[in-house]
This record gives C-alpha cells, sequence and structure tokens, in this order.
C-alpha cells in the first residue's frame, strides 16, 4: 500500500511538469520576443537631431551661403531685399552687415514672375539698370527711390540678367546682382540650390527674404506673422560690422511667404515693418 502510494504520488507530480513545462517554455519565448523587438527598437530607432544653433536649416542658410535662390514654379512673385549698408564694399572702413548688396544677389525664377525690389538701405536712394546678357541692351531703369519704397519688373523671356546701381558710393564700388529666368515648366536649372517647393507650401505665390536683428528676431516673426507672412525659414549669423547700437553683433535672415495678398498690401506692410527697424 505504501509503494503503490509512492508510484501514485510520483506519477502525479511527473503529470504536473509535463502539464506545465510548455506553458513555462511559451512564456519564456514570448517574453524574449518582446524582448527582442525592444531591443531592435532601440537600434532601429534614429538618432533625433538637436536644433541647429543658427535657426532652422532651409531656403534662409542657402541665401545666406550661396548668395543664390531658386523661386520655383509655384510662386509668381519675388521681393529682393537691397539690405541696409548694402552699399559699403568690402574695402571701405565702414563695412556692410553681409557680403552680398542684394538678398539674394542671385536669383533663379520662372518667366512671367514678378520681381519687386525693396529697399532697405536707410537713408540711402538706389537706382537699379537691368540688362540682358545676351543682347547687352538695357530691359528696365528703376529710376532712384529712397528708403522703403520698392520697384517691380516682370521679365516674361528666359534668359540670364544682371542689375547695376547707378548710384556712385564710397571708393567706386558698384552693387550688382543676377536674374535667370528659366521655363520650369519644361526644364529646371542646375545652378539652383534650393527651391521655394523645397522649403514651403505650393499655395505660397510670393516669397521675400528680410533682414532683422536676432537680439528681437521673436518679436520680429510674430510681427510678420501679425501682417499676413509665413515664416519660411531663418538664419542667424555674426555680421561684419561687428555690433552696433540697437543691432547688436548678430542679424537674422528670414525667408517668408504668402499666399492671396495682393502686392500692394505687401509692399506697405513690409514698408511699415521695415521702418520699425533699429538700422541707420
Amino acid at each position: 500500500m505504501g509503494n503503490y502510494f509512492f508510484l501514485t504520488s510520483t506519477l502525479g507530480l511527473l503529470l504536473v511538469l509535463v502539464y506545465f513545462s510548455p506553458l513555462v517554455s511559451h512564456e519564456q519565448n514570448v517574453l524574449g520576443s518582446v524582448s527582442d523587438d525592444v531591443d531592435n527598437a532601440a537600434v532601429e530607432q534614429p538618432l533625433q537631431q538637436p536644433l541647429p544653433d543658427n535657426g532652422t536649416s532651409g531656403a534662409a542658410k542657402d541665401v545666406y551661403d550661396t548668395h543664390e535662390f531658386n523661386v520655383g514654379d509655384g510662386a509668381q512673385n519675388l521681393f529682393i531685399l537691397i539690405p541696409n549698408e548694402g552699399h559699403h564694399g568690402l574695402q571701405e572702413d565702414e563695412d556692410r552687415f553681409l557680403d552680398q548688396p542684394f538678398i539674394p544677389q542671385n536669383a533663379v525664377l520662372n518667366k512671367g514672375t514678378t520681381i519687386i525690389w525693396l529697399n532697405g538701405d536707410v537713408g540711402h536712394e538706389h537706382n537699379l539698370v537691368v540688362t540682358n546678357n545676351s543682347t547687352g541692351g538695357s530691359v528696365y531703369e528703376t529710376g532712384a527711390f529712397p528708403e522703403f519704397e520698392v520697384r517691380s519688373l516682370v521679365l516674361n523671356e528666359t534668359g540670364n540678367y544682371h542689375y547695376t546701381d547707378t548710384e556712385e558710393y564710397e571708393e567706386g564700388f558698384v552693387m550688382n546682382g543676377n536674374i535667370e529666368v528659366v521655363d520650369q515648366t519644361q526644364t529646371s536649372s542646375p545652378s539652383s540650390p534650393t527651391s521655394l517647393a523645397d522649403n514651403t507650401q505650393s499655395s505660397a505665390d510670393t516669397v521675400g527674404v528680410l533682414m532683422v536683428p536676432t537680439q528681437n528676431i521673436q518679436l520680429y516673426t510674430t510681427d510678420l506673422e501679425s501682417r499676413g507672412f509665413d515664416i519660411d525659414s531663418t538664419y542667424n549669423f555674426k555680421d561684419r560690422r561687428g555690433g552696433q547700437s540697437g543691432t547688436g553683433d548678430e542679424q537674422t535672415l528670414i525667408v517668408w511667404t504668402t499666399a492671396g495678398m495682393d502686392l500692394s498690401n505687401i509692399a506697405t506692410n513690409l514698408q511699415e515693418f521695415s521702418s520699425g527697424l533699429p538700422y541707420s
């Protein structure tokens, strides 16, 4: 009787172990699988990059680095900034803020795009003469226009154009800019580093560039947005002047866009905005 009870207990224990061992094995496999997935996820998950110190990447940085901007085939209007102190040559005692007299200095745009120059050079008039590089003939002259005013031109023929400021400045410095007009429905320009379509919504019909002191960048972007402008990108840079009263020694390029706003309203808003900047 004792042996029978011992055998029964032993068989019962073996049956219990046999019954539960698959569950234990299954649980270990499931946990192992979950653990492997977590490990793999940690390996495959891309590292999050910190925001760049110099504002957002995109068109603004490209304009600063290359002096070029491709409007793309969506925008119909481009505002080119004549920056404050842009009339100073590099050899002069009083330097300019950045190494380009127009922002952008070189533009690639679709034929039929309206080009608008905004004079942000406080206290100085500018007279721009646009020349067709192929013919050597002048196609447009703005006439002298003062600070915060605008002049516009539409180029309907593809080709390369350059424009020169005829105003005389210290030590014979001449302000020059270039425009490449293309038919972007047929081809894209190999010289263009970044297009508007790469950086903003395709619904934007107008794009432009402004320069503001970095120390109050939040104030300026908020002001622009309240006027109906979208901020496409910004780029901060140490200016060549090394700082002056009211502006600090760091400036920011702002590439802005807007959609559906009349050009006269855009010009008025930019004039009001620019006249409030601490440049002198």
